[in-house]
């Protein structure tokens, strides 16, 4: 069965590449076949615009020969399209620094109003976004995004606006909101058409749909819009815009636990990207596999997919002299295999290469953040010399007193600000890599403690909330930190505090979520009073320095029975939701606890505030937190009631009864 699972791939994947195939295939005969040199030159760039199916060695190639020959030519716009086709090469490289080396020279040619040229310039702007975004400088690449985005509007440039859209819509998932997110990829696609000039920018915008909707859990949205991109996709004759929607399909099968259908799209994935870059990994896709193996209880084959790609990148001659290289390229990737290799071998009970695992990974995210460090503080120091000498420009030109007042205002605010910069990062480092330590040696514990049956099963579901929610809550610390060293303009001292606020929140709250959650893992049972008493603990603590709110926590306990751990766990994330959206959202001045149980599976939780309350229904749709906490007491075969209305407050009652 499975060898013919396997064929239909290979025959579904040869199908779906066969029309790209010849169109490439034509064009490159049209170029050894073209008599004159700029039916020759118009033949290459064909090809070239065609980036994302070629070989990237392929396309620097042809990118090279036609700009030596446009330049032999005269023929400045054909020149800049050969040298954006050797910067989308770089691009695929990971190289955005090289990239934007040689887009910056040529950007300066050209101007907006020219119309005669304004596809190369917006061409120009639009690939000098993608080098800043790749390097994670989302403040600047929105900042440049608005632009091209108002002088697109300002000319009517439909794709353009498209463009604009799309990347606006990025920057907002990636900053983790998706609702603005949608709304602007759905704005984009508005200002599109039939035409082919559109294609690329239309697969992109369903791609990315289909991606913010599978986040938001809204599975029949995302699969119609990954249907679309491999749909537009295939009709457009592009193998790996085909590849990646139906990397999406396999996500979103996973999610919906249709292992069969989510293994069969992402092998039919792998093998359309190997139509592309070879046998080059990609590590979304392998991550994908590897996961749909674990969750099928097939570990032997998540490791070996995993170990293929390690060996892959451990290989030097699979390495480009154009690619950048180094910890801070490559170092996240190889975290995330190490990552999901680390559970496979877990999950298998292979504790020896667990344990081995654990400790190289705490070592690579180590030497990651050291690295992503140093390079913060130099940045941070060549932006200040780059000030320091602009001042010195502007002190010549001045009055003496008032250029002596600039300079040293701009040298305290450079030192000011390396200072900063540098203590920040080394909280941050220091932080990780303590959590790193608190984390490997709670799962060695687990390891040798381990025992077969639903005790391994709870430790499991534990370890599963962990990363999902410590993980979520590091990487809007990084996002948020990263966002406000970059400081784009018109970025005010009153939006630095909002988001430091917010870093501080957050980082408060992943420390309590983190010392409770050990404090489950070191135990197999928690009787109800010690589970009553880590509850008021952590209540005092969430609620510390809320001064305008005031609390009261009451219990009433029978019989002092057990509660498993895994259980305790999923109240302690109801709660925590629950107390979070108060004090977000409700603008409540007192919230009651209340606490019962009267014998063994029996208990009653309620929370209960006086705030502004909201319209509520049976369903909770759109409310994501209140969705989520209905699934956690469903988990544990909970009964959840919540109750609310505008100007009433909200009642929340979580109970169990034994049965």
């Amino acid at each position: 069965m499975k060898r013919f699972l396997l064929l239909i791939v290979f025959v579904f994947s040869a199908v779906y590449a066969f029309a790209q195939s010849l169109q490439i295939d034509s064009l490159k005969h049209l170029i050894y076949t073209s008599k004159g040199d700029r039916s020759k030159l118009r033949a290459m760039l064909d090809l070239c615009a065609r980036f994302e199916t070629l070989p990237k060695d392929t396309l620097w190639n042809y990118a090279v020969k036609a700009q030596i020959l446009a330049t032999k030519l005269h023929d400045r716009p054909s020149r800049s399209q050969a040298i954006i086709a050797q910067a989308n090469a770089y691009l695929r490289w990971n190289n955005a620094d090289s990239a934007l080396a040689l887009i910056g020279p040529e950007l300066s040619k050209y101007k907006a109003d020219d119309p005669a040229t304004r596809d190369i310039y917006f061409g120009l702007r639009h690939v000098k976004i993608n080098c800043i975004s790749d390097a994670s400088n989302y403040k600047e690449a929105i900042a440049e995004t608005y632009g091209v985005l108002r002088q697109a509007e300002n000319y009517k440039d439909s794709l353009a606006i498209a463009e604009s859209f799309n990347a606006l819509s990025g920057y907002k998932y990636e900053m983790n909101f998706p609702p603005e997110a949608i709304s602007l990829a759905l704005k984009g696609l508005s200002f599109t058409t039939g035409r082919p000039r559109y294609d690329a920018a239309i697969i992109n915008l369903c791609g990315n749909l289909a991606e913010y909707y599978y986040w938001i859990n809204k599975l029949d949205s995302g699969m119609y819009y990954a249907d679309k991109t491999f749909n537009l996709s295939t009709q457009a004759g592009y193998v790996n815009y085909q590849a990646w929607a139906l990397q999406k399909k396999s996500a979103i099968y996973l999610k919906a636990k249709a292992y069969p259908k989510a293994e069969k799209a992402i092998l039919e994935s792998i093998l359309l990207y190997e139509k592309v870059d070879g046998k080059e990994p990609h590590d979304d896709n392998l991550i994908a596999l590897a996961d749909v193996y674990t969750r099928t209880r097939q570990f032997d084959k998540a490791i070996k997919v995993i170990n293929d790609a390690l060996a892959f990148y451990s290989s030097a001659q699979n390495s480009s002299t154009h690619a950048k290289n180094g910890v801070t390229a490559n170092g996240l990737q190889r975290i995330f295999l190490y990552q999901e290799l680390a559970r496979a071998y877990h999950l298998k009970g292979d504790t020896k290469n667990y344990e081995a695992l654990l400790e190289k990974i705490i070592s690579s995210m180590d030497a990651f953040y050291r690295a992503n460090s140093a390079q913060a503080i130099a940045d941070v120091e060549t932006k200040y010399q780059v000030q320091k000498k602009e001042a010195t420009i502007a002190q010549q030109q001045l009055a003496l007193v008032r250029g002596h007042y600039l300079f040293y205002g701009l040298a305290v605010i450079g030192a000011l600000g390396a200072i900063i910069a540098f203590l920040i990062l080394r909280e941050v480092r220091r932080k990780q890599k303590l959590k790193l330590q608190q984390l490997h040696e709670e799962e060695r514990l687990l390891s040798e403690k381990a025992v077969a049956g639903a005790e391994e099963t709870e430790r499991r579901r534990i370890a599963a909330d962990l990363h999902d929610n410590l993980g979520a809550q590091l990487s809007f610390i990084k996002r948020n930190v990263d966002f406000i060293m970059d400081q784009p303009a018109g970025f005010s001292p009153e939006d630095e505090r909002k988001y430091l606020g917010s870093v501080n929140d957050i980082a408060q709250t992943a420390m309590i979520d983190l010392r409770e959650t050990l404090w489950v893992l070191n135990k197999h049972e928690v009787s109800v009073q010690e589970f009553a008493d880590k509850l008021k603990s952590y209540l005092k603590q969430q609620l510390m320095g809320k001064d305008m709110i005031l609390w009261d926590f009451k219990e009433q306990i029978q019989e002092n029975w057990l509660l498993p751990a895994g259980e305790v766990m999923h109240i302690f994330r109801i709660v925590q939701e629950v107390i979070s959206n108060v004090i977000k959202h409700a603008e409540a001045k007192n919230i009651n606890i209340q606490f019962y149980s009267n014998g063994p599976d029996t208990y009653r939780l309620e929370i209960l505030d006086n705030g502004k309350g909201f319209e509520c229904n049976s369903e909770h749709t759109g409310h994501y937190g209140l969705e989520n906490i209905q699934q956690r007491a469903g988990a544990i075969l909970a009964k959840l009631l919540i109750t609310s209305s505008p100007g009433a407050g909200t009642c929340i009652v979580l109970t169990k009864q034994w049965k």
